[in-house]
Parts: C-alpha cells; sequence; structure tokens
C-alpha cells in the first residue's frame, strides 16, 4: 500500500518544496515560489501585529485543540520542539522549549517577518530535514502535508528526528472522496482515509479530533465557519 501511495503523490503536480533536495528548480517550482512569497508578503504584515498573533493563538486553542495538544504531548519548558514547514505564523509562537523551525523559503520569511529571538529558523524542506535522527521530543506538522512534494518521505523525515518516545502532532485539511484540487500550491488532495492509512503505516494514533477548516487568516478576517474539516492528530512511533 505504501508503495501505492508513493504512485500516487508522484502522479501529482510537483510544489513549491520540488527541486530544493536535490538543488535545482523547474520553471513551476520558481512560479510557485513567487506566488507563495506575494502571499506571505501581504501576512507577515498582518501577523505581525499583536491582535492577529492573539486571535491566531485563540484559532489554536477553539480549533486546534492547542490545551489537549500540550496535555497529550506534555510538552514544556525542557522540550525540543521542531516546526516542519513552519512558515510565518508558526505554533513556535504559542508553545515552550527549545525552538526550531523549517521551511523551504525561510530565509525569503526572514527578510518579512521578524521572527522571535528564542525561535531557531532555517531553511530546509521536510523532505530533507537537517537534524540528527531522536532529536526532537514534539514535532509539529500544521496544514503542510498537502504542500509537500512527497508526503511519504516527510513523514519517514518527521519519524526519524523523533525521539522514540516523542510526539507528533499532524494537522490536515480533509477532502471527501473523489474531490480534487487544481492548485499547485496543494499538489495533494487527502481524504480521512487515504491519510489515516498512511500515517498508520508508521505511527500509532494517540489523539484524534476534527474541527471545521477555517484558516488562521480566514479566522483573523472573521469566518467562523468551513466547508471541509481539519483532523488533528498527536501520533507517536510503534
Amino acid at each position: 500500500m505504501l508503495r501505492k501511495i508513493r504512485r500516487l503523490f508522484k502522479s501529482s503536480k510537483p510544489n513549491v518544496h520540488a527541486g530544493h533536495s536535490h538543488g535545482h528548480h523547474h520553471h513551476n517550482d520558481d512560479n510557485k515560489e513567487d506566488s507563495e512569497l506575494a502571499w506571505q508578503k501581504v501576512w507577515a504584515k498582518e501577523f505581525a501585529s499583536s491582535a492577529t498573533q492573539a486571535l491566531c493563538l485563540e484559532y489554536w486553542q477553539k480549533h486546534r485543540f492547542l490545551d489537549d495538544l500540550k496535555s497529550v504531548t506534555k510538552i514544556g519548558p525542557h522540550s525540543k520542539v521542531l516546526d516542519v514547514g513552519c512558515g510565518i505564523s508558526s505554533v513556535l509562537h504559542f508553545v515552550e522549549g527549545e525552538r526550531y523551525g523549517i521551511d523551504p523559503l525561510a530565509e525569503e520569511y526572514k527578510k518579512l517577518y521578524a521572527y522571535p529571538q528564542e525561535l531557531n529558523i532555517v531553511a530546509a524542506p521536510g523532505e530533507l530535514i537537517p537534524f540528527e535522527d531522536d532529536e526532537f521530543d514534539v514535532v509539529f506538522n500544521s496544514n503542510v502535508l498537502d504542500h509537500v512534494t512527497d508526503p511519504v518521505q516527510t513523514l519517514g523525515e518527521i519519524r526519524r528526528v523523533l525521539k522514540p518516545d516523542g510526539f507528533f502532532v499532524l494537522t490536515v485539511e480533509l477532502f471527501p472522496d473523489g474531490v480534487d484540487r487544481d492548485d499547485p500550491h496543494h499538489p495533494h488532495t487527502l481524504t480521512k482515509s487515504i491519510l489515516l492509512e498512511m500515517v498508520k503505516k508508521q505511527f500509532e494514533v494517540k489523539y484524534q479530533n476534527e474541527s471545521p477548516w477555517i484558516g488562521l487568516r480566514g479566522y483573523m478576517r472573521g469566518f467562523r465557519e468551513g466547508h471541509n474539516t481539519e483532523i488533528i492528530l498527536v501520533l507517536q512511533q510503534y
């Protein structure tokens, strides 16, 4: 089944991460990077305000069950935490610990937004995480798995850098069966069954919850209902 899922994903369109791990870019990847950066330029200004950050924290608490996540993962001041595909408005703003974030566009984001000094942000794709094996107590991957070129490889890399007893917090927008998005930013359309089958190859589900898919920016703009569903999982290695 893993092979089948890999085939399914390899037949999808490449995205902003493609080419990073191999040191080359395709024309489409450059276009997608430009498009992503244009969006983030606007969002960086909005997220820099304390009012927006307060709303983002509220979103994490109400729709991504942050208090539950903190309780299950036992995250605290001594935890080593990684956010894979951190973007600008990372959950790292809202948790404790020694915090690291990776994103292929990190160096560009640093020009747009002043990350808090205690966050260590590094340019890297999820398919090639630049950290040692068994290094992190908690790894987050929030609304990113449908953006990456190879979700299976990304999950494998997350498993590699996670301590044997560490926790992986995964948030994904789910789609009904049979829906396919023509959207270069999201090369994969994940259904609940595809996602759970994929993660259960490498992880055990310790916590599972769902909420309406609104998104941080949508929530900030007053939207309180979503068409799709967001699944929030806490996973551990078998």
